[in-house]
């Protein structure tokens, strides 16, 4: 992806432009010219910030928006894409005052290409996503999903950030945003709909909906190779799908596509891939928008903002230009 982005020059906004890490992820990305970004934020904090890392603030935008020539008319846009909602003119102020939609609005009018969002909890991109980019034709909901990256091996996670307890179409929906986004990187997907049971070795409700997930998706997209209902360790490990599922297509090769039956578990497990498996955890990839808008966790490194700046720009440029694919990392059991 960083090959896939280098020179395209794809604009990407950072809402929070004063805080230190988005200065530092900024010039990093400049430097490595993944991306031309852009940092919204008073300018004279900015420059603080800049100076007190020894960073230099060449080649990256800076947007005050409470003294952008442009605030006026975001307003105004806000106003007429919400007004069927019921706000009004005074709240499309309050909420243009706010950088996270500020850049939301940037994206909306081609006026950047992408969004990172979320260092600070105030900043999450989930809402103005939702209010002002919206949802692709053909999708019901919005997703996210995670990259865990080890030298040996690369998986994709999800949902981990967005849906709570959903429910057995809803993971379907889910495991469908999942495979176009991992084609979009160049990779085929082999998805796993996970549970505490493989093949039937426990009764419960919980099995049932991820049962019912895997048929629905196996309609909505017959050319993927999936299984489930199918635990972790079945899904991962062809020689434990011998065992325990010998009709498995992943006594091949194993799943690289992870479908977590609620947020508790797909959170929990990206954290410890994360933190206990040294894992490298990008994400979340916000999937099923119309525009590139991602969110950062708090606890992210100004590095792992300049990941997801990656991922955000590589989504913008598959917008004009096919992915080149490549073949399926082979998961052994070591």
């Amino acid at each position: 992806m960083r090959r896939r982005v280098r020179g395209k020059g794809k604009r990407i906004v950072y809402p929070e432009g004063a805080e230190e890490r988005a200065v530092q992820a900024a010039a990093h990305v400049r430097d490595q010219n993944w991306a031309k970004p852009i940092l919204l934020g008073n300018r004279t904090e900015i420059e603080k910030v800049a100076q007190e890392n020894k960073l230099n603030l060449d080649g990256i935008t800076i947007i005050d928006p409470a003294s952008d020539a442009n605030f006026s008319s975001y307003v105004d846009e806000y106003y007429e894409l919400r007004k069927h909602k019921g706000t009004t003119k005074e709240d499309a102020l309050k909420k243009v005052k706010a950088t996270n939609y500020f850049g939301a609005l940037m994206v909306h009018r081609n006026e950047a290409d992408g969004m990172v969002s979320g260092l600070n909890s105030e900043t999450k991109p989930f809402i103005p996503a939702f209010e002002i980019i919206k949802l692709k034709e053909g999708f019901k909901r919005a997703s996210s999903m995670f990259v865990l990256e080890w030298p040996e091996r690369l998986l994709f996670f999800a949902d981990c950030a967005v849906n709570i307890d959903p429910d057995a179409q809803t993971l379907s929906d889910i495991a469908h945003a999942t495979a176009q986004t991992v084609r979009g990187f160049g990779y085929e997907p082999r998805i796993a709909f996970l549970s505490f049971s493989t093949r039937d070795s426990a009764k419960s409700p919980l099995v049932d909906k991820v049962k019912e997930a895997t048929r629905l998706a196996k309609i909505e997209l017959p050319d993927c190779i999936m299984d489930g209902e199918v635990q972790f360790d079945a899904a991962l490990l062809p020689s434990v799908a011998k065992k325990k599922a010998k009709d498995s297509p992943f006594v091949e090769y194993g799943a690289n596509v992870f479908i977590f039956p609620d947020l508790n578990c797909g959170n929990i497990a990206y954290k410890i891939s994360e933190r206990l498996g040294n894992a490298v955890a990008t994400g979340p990839i916000l999937q099923g928008l119309n525009k590139p808008i991602n969110d950062i966790s708090r606890g992210s490194s100004f590095e792992g903002l300049a990941n997801v700046t990656v991922l955000t720009a590589a989504a913008a440029v598959m917008k004009d230009e096919p992915p080149p694919m490549v073949c399926p990392i082979s998961l052994e059991d070591n």
